[in-house]
C-alpha cells in the first residue's frame, strides 16, 4: 500500500521530478490514485507499490514539474481572442493590414472583423493604425482592432454602425475619466478610442451567446493545457460568464482549474455598480464555494489604468507630461471603505494596481481591514504591482499580501513602459527580486489576453527582464529559474489560497503535473521560453499528450 493507504492506479516512473516541495524537492517517480498523489519517491519504491491493476508508465527520463498556475488570467476572453485576428507580433502597420485583409477575404461583407494585440511602441511607423488605413483593406466590413491594453482602432464602417461622426462629443469626464476618441486636424474621428470611450463602438458588436462562451472556454483550455497550465484565477466575471464556466464544467470541457472572481468597482459598467454591494452580500454564503475544478473565489476591482497608455495612477508625472499623474477609475476616498466591506463579507480580492499611488491606497486598505477584522484565509492580492514604495513593501510582507507580477509584460510591453516613464523608472517596474527579498509572496501571471499566456515565456521574462528589442530593464531585479518556476506553481497556489491542494507534487495533493521536453533548471536561461510540455495531467488524467 502507498503512504496514503491506497493502491496506486497509476505510477509514473523513470522521471526527473522537480516537486517544488521543500521537504522532498526531487524524486524519480510518483504514484497516483483517486486523482491525487499518494506517494512520491524513488523509482524502485514507487514501482513496488504497483499491483496487478496498476498502470506503470515509463517516462524515459523526462522532466516533470507540478501543474502550472496563472494567478491572473482572463481565460474566457483569451478563448474568444483565439478566434480573432492576432496582432501581437506585428512590427509594422503594413503587417497589421495584411492580416486584416486576409481575414476580410474569409468573412462575408458586413460581418465584423475583430483583432487584438497591436502596440504602437513596437510598430515601425511609431503610430497607431487609423480608420483610413483599415478602410483601404476592408472597406466592406466593420473592423475593430484592440490594442494590447485600453485602446482600440475602428474603421469607417464600424463608425457608421456606431453612429459616430465629427459631431459626436467625447463621453463626459469625471473621477472615472470616461475616455475619449482622437480627431484629426479637421475634427474628423481618426478611429482611435481610449478607455471607456471604446464602449461607443463595442456596444454595437453582438455579444457572444452562452454556447459561444462555452466554446471559447473549451478552446482556451485546449490551448492552455499544451503550455502546461492546469490552473488559473479568472478575474472580473459577469453572471452570464459564471454560468458559462459552470456549463463548461458540466460538459467536461473545463480542463483548467478555475478560481472565478466576480467583476466589481472599476471593472463593470458604471450603471451596474449601484447593485454590487447587494450582490456580494446576497452571494456571501457562496464565497469560496465550489469544487476542485471550479470555485467562486473572490472579487476583482480595478481602481486605476495602465502604464503604457499613461493612465496608471502615479505619484510622479509621466515623461514630458508634468500634469499627467494617470487616472483614478474608482474614487480613492471611497476605495478603502469598499475594500473593507468586501473583506467583512468574506470575499478575497484581486485588485489591479499599476501605479504606485494606486498600489499604496489599496495595500493600506488591505492592511487596515486585516487589522480590524483578521481573516488571514482571505488572500487579498495586488495585480501588476509595478512600483511598490518602502511602506507598501513592509505592509505586504507583514500581511502576506501576494504580488501578482505580470512578467510577460516586461518582454512584450516593456518598450511602452520606457516610452511612458523613461528607462530609469521603467527599470524598477515589477521588482521581483525586491519583493522576494522583502518577504512578499510572489505569483506569476500573464493577464492574458493582454500578453502571451505561455508560462515559460513569463518565466523567461522574469529571469532575463529583456524587452522584445533586447533592452534589459533593471538587471538587479532578475530572479532565478527556481524562483520563477515557484511563482507559477506554489506561488500561484498560495495567492489563491489553494496551497494545501496544489502547487507542488506531494502526497495528498491533486495529481496535476506537466511532462517537459527538457529540464528548465539545467538549460540556458535564454532557452527557457522555448520549453515545451509533451504531456499535461489534471487530477491523474492526461488532458494533453503529444508523446
Amino acid at each position: 500500500m502507498s503512504a496514503a493507504g491506497l493502491v496506486p492506479e497509476l505510477v509514473l516512473a523513470n522521471a526527473r521530478v522537480h516537486t517544488m516541495d521543500d521537504v522532498q524537492p526531487s524524486a524519480s517517480a510518483v504514484a497516483i490514485a483517486g486523482g491525487r498523489f499518494v506517494a512520491v519517491g524513488a523509482d524502485v519504491e514507487m514501482r513496488a507499490l504497483a499491483e496487478a491493476d496498476t498502470t506503470v508508465e515509463d517516462l524515459r527520463g523526462a522532466t516533470v514539474v507540478p501543474g502550472l498556475i496563472d494567478a491572473h488570467n482572463h481565460l474566457l476572453t483569451t478563448g474568444i481572442m483565439l478566434g480573432q485576428v492576432q496582432l501581437y507580433d506585428c512590427r509594422s502597420i503594413g503587417q497589421v493590414l495584411d492580416r486584416v485583409a486576409e481575414r476580410a477575404r474569409q468573412t462575408p461583407p458586413g460581418w465584423w472583423v475583430i483583432g487584438r494585440g497591436w502596440d504602437e511602441s513596437l510598430l515601425a511607423e511609431g503610430r497607431h493604425p487609423t480608420r483610413y488605413d483599415l478602410d483601404a483593406v476592408a472597406p466592406d466590413h466593420p473592423v475593430v482592432l484592440h490594442r494590447v491594453w485600453n485602446k482600440l482602432v475602428a474603421n469607417s464602417a464600424a463608425l457608421r454602425l456606431a453612429g459616430i461622426t465629427r459631431e459626436t462629443p467625447d463621453p463626459p469626464r469625471d473621477i472615472r475619466y470616461a475616455g475619449s476618441f482622437e480627431r484629426d486636424e479637421h475634427g474628423e474621428p481618426t478611429g482611435l478610442f481610449r478607455d471607456r470611450a471604446k464602449d461607443l463602438v463595442t456596444a454595437h458588436i453582438t455579444p457572444p451567446t452562452e454556447e459561444e462562451l462555452v466554446a471559447a472556454i473549451a478552446a482556451a483550455c485546449r490551448a492552455y493545457n499544451t503550455t502546461g497550465l492546469t490552473g488559473v484565477a479568472e478575474p472580473g466575471l459577469a453572471p452570464l460568464q459564471v454560468r458559462a464556466f459552470a456549463r463548461a464544467q458540466r460538459e467536461g470541457v473545463l480542463t483548467v482549474r478555475t478560481e472565478m472572481l466576480i467583476g466589481a468597482w472599476g471593472f463593470v459598467p458604471p450603471e451596474e455598480e449601484a447593485g454590487l454591494e447587494e450582490r456580494f452580500a446576497t452571494l456571501r454564503a457562496t464565497a469560496g464555494t465550489g469544487d476542485e475544478t471550479l470555485r467562486l473565489a473572490g472579487v476583482k476591482l480595478m481602481p486605476d489604468g495602465g502604464m503604457s497608455d499613461r493612465t496608471a495612477r502615479m505619484y510622479e508625472p509621466y515623461l514630458d507630461e508634468p500634469d499627467n499623474h494617470g487616472i483614478w477609475v474608482v474614487d480613492p476616498e471611497r476605495l478603502p471603505a469598499l475594500i473593507r466591506r468586501v473583506h467583512d463579507l468574506g470575499w478575497a480580492m484581486d485588485i489591479h494596481t499599476c501605479g504606485d499611488e494606486a498600489q499604496a491606497v489599496v495595500v493600506r486598505a488591505y492592511a487596515a481591514a486585516q487589522r480590524a477584522n483578521p481573516r488571514p484565509d482571505l488572500r487579498h492580492r495586488v495585480h501588476h504591482a509595478y512600483f511598490p514604495t518602502a511602506e507598501v513593501l513592509s505592509l505586504m510582507a507583514e500581511h502576506r499580501i501576494p504580488a501578482l507580477v505580470s512578467s510577460p509584460f516586461l518582454a512584450n510591453l516593456g518598450e511602452g513602459f520606457v516610452n511612458a516613464v523613461g528607462e530609469h523608472r521603467a527599470a524598477h517596474a515589477m521588482p521581483m527580486r525586491t519583493y522576494l527579498d522583502a518577504g512578499v509572496p510572489l505569483a506569476g501571471s500573464s493577464d492574458a489576453p493582454i500578453t502571451d499566456f505561455n508560462p515559460f515565456v513569463g518565466m523567461c521574462a522574469a529571469i532575463t527582464r529583456k524587452t522584445v528589442t533586447g533592452r534589459v530593464l533593471g538587471p538587479k531585479e532578475r530572479i532565478g529559474v527556481d524562483a520563477a518556476l515557484r511563482s507559477y506553481t506554489l506561488g500561484g497556489a498560495y495567492a489563491t489560497g489553494r496551497e494545501a491542494e496544489k502547487g507542488s507534487i506531494k502526497p495528498g495533493k491533486l495529481a496535476d503535473l506537466v511532462v517537459l521536453d527538457r529540464d528548465p533548471l539545467t538549460i540556458a536561461t535564454e532557452d527557457l521560453a522555448d520549453v515545451r510540455p509533451v504531456a499535461t495531467m489534471l487530477g491523474g488524467r492526461w488532458v494533453f499528450d503529444a508523446r
